[in-house]
């Protein structure tokens, strides 16, 4: 993958990290109700959105390190 497509990915994804964990965004998830892996469903969405931009950061970091 270019640089430029992943930052342009990356770029997506945390605009729509921002919206989705703040104000308007974050009523979709605000539920207690179900339980996923033992977390109510707004933290465990937080916890999966937090994770994939972990993934996309290191993919970022493998991609800017290469000549």
């Amino acid at each position: 993958m270019s640089k430029s497509a992943v930052r342009t990915m990356i770029t997506a994804y945390l605009v729509l990290f921002l919206l989705g964990t703040t104000w308007p965004g974050a009523m979709l998830f605000n539920h207690v109700e179900p339980l996923m892996l033992g977390l109510p469903f707004n933290l465990f969405v937080l916890a999966v959105l937090i994770s994939f931009a972990l993934v996309l950061l290191a993919a970022l970091y493998a991609s800017e390190k290469r000549p």
